[in-house]
């Protein structure tokens, strides 16, 4: 069924669009790696129709490989693609290595884009890198048979006000640990709670050559351990099937849930769970990942024209915006584009046909603010997702513990000795 319905998306948004290719243009073939195929193919064919003069040629490459196969590649002299997906949490470094192109020359316009977004893939002397393909406002989803049975409330509204504070989670975590002879949590995962605390949170990871370890961690994990000594979460290793399936099970009430997650996380792990979500506010509203799509200065003149404009495409023309949000679930970083009308899930009934849209993309996107990006993001982030798990198996391990652990695996990863951890 959904290899039909994307074929049917593609095939309305190439019936809109189709115009043939003008005979003078060149044949281009555009390469790719990346790790989303629900993303790249239906987008790929889709434009490969309007305009058969370019060929794509993707490579499947997990995200957590791309850097490091960049960096063999420029270190063999073996080519680079044309087109590099950046996770989030690696544009810093991808800025490090200076291989991707201005966008701006090619016709991107920085205020066109959500503005924590576009900052984030501009560098400091004002290049940007990147366009991302999707907004990632962030909120906390729940069940709502827990929530009745164990806070007395489903309505999103009551729990809104109830749960307007990290510290209102530890109260009423307790008070749901002991109702329940400690058989039911808020939360199922302290990697999970980790994360959500780690990109919500607004210090910055550098500042001038110190890396700001204590600080950072230290606002992460207190948070944590208060949660933890509250009874509120539960010790399941982040992502694994044993966590996942708690998505579907009678003993963790709420989940830690940027956009994306609804598809690949809640309804994709509890099927059978549609109009049981609901969604409310996280104390501070924030976005979680994202992915920034950029070119590469390796390519010809004919493929960076050919792969801007592929991006504008995807990103910043109606129908292939639509075609990104309804293939992939994605909804563009083109404000222009992505209003109020244009914004609106086709997953709204899962979630008791609240209004979850309007809430992420109304109420959350155009308000956050996020940290610069840095070459040291994503070990910082790996650490944190270690100890957070350190924390959760050791009920003795207090926030001092924590940091003290932290920063001796970050100084082991880290060994760029312009920089300082402190």
């Amino acid at each position: 069924m959904k290899k039909k319905l994307l074929a049917l998306l593609i095939a309305a948004a190439v019936s809109v669009m189709a115009v043939p290719a003008l005979a003078e243009e060149p044949e281009v073939t555009l390469t790719y790696w990346g790790w989303d195929s629900n993303w790249y193919e239906p987008m790929m064919n889709a434009y490969s129709e309007l305009h058969p003069n370019v060929t794509f040629e993707p490579t499947a490459t997990e995200w957590g490989d791309m850097l490091t196969k960049a960096q063999q590649a420029l270190a063999s002299g073996s080519d680079l693609p044309t087109l590099i997906p950046m996770d989030r949490a690696l544009i810093g470094n991808w800025m490090k290595m200076d291989i991707l192109e201005d966008l701006i020359p090619f016709g991107a316009d920085p205020a066109r884009y959500n503005p924590a977004l576009a900052a984030l893939s501009t560098t400091e002397d004002g290049k940007m890198i990147g366009i991302f393909e999707n907004i990632t406002p962030a909120g906390i989803a729940y069940k709502r048979d827990l929530a009745e049975e164990y806070l007395g409330t489903s309505d999103p509204d009551e729990l809104q006000a109830m749960f307007s504070s990290y510290e209102d989670y530890c109260t009423k975590g307790a008070e749901v640990a002991e109702a329940s002879d400690g058989k039911v949590f808020l939360f199922h995962s302290g990697q999970a709670v980790g994360e959500w605390y780690y990109f919500a949170s607004d210090l910055e990871n550098l500042t001038g050559d110190v890396i700001n370890a204590t600080a950072k961690y230290t606002d992460i994990f207190e948070k944590l351990v208060a949660l933890r000594d509250s009874g509120a979460c539960d010790t399941y290793q982040n992502g694994t099937p044993e966590a996942n399936a708690t998505y579907a099970d009678d003993n963790h009430i709420f989940y830690p849930c940027p956009d994306w997650a609804l598809t690949y996380y809640i309804e994709g792990n509890d099927p059978d769970g549609a109009g049981n979500w609901g969604l409310i506010h996280a104390p501070v509203d924030y976005m979680h990942g994202g992915t920034c799509l950029g070119i590469t200065k390796a390519a010809s003149d004919e493929q960076k024209a050919a792969a801007y404009d592929f991006i504008n495409w995807c990103l910043s023309t109606p129908e292939g915006a639509a075609l990104n949000r309804d293939a992939a679930g994605y909804i563009t970083s083109d404000i222009t584009i992505a209003t109020e009308e244009f914004c609106v899930r086709d997953d709204e009934d899962f979630f008791g046909g609240q209004e979850i849209s309007k809430l992420y993309y109304q109420d959350v996107a155009p308000a956050v603010e996020i940290p610069p990006a840095t070459a040291y993001d994503n070990d910082i982030i790996a650490v944190r997702n270690d100890v957070a798990q350190l924390v959760m198996d050791d009920p003795s391990m207090t926030v001092e513990d924590a940091v003290a652990a932290a920063i001796e695996e970050l100084s082991q990863l880290i060994t760029d000795d312009t920089v300082t951890i402190e």
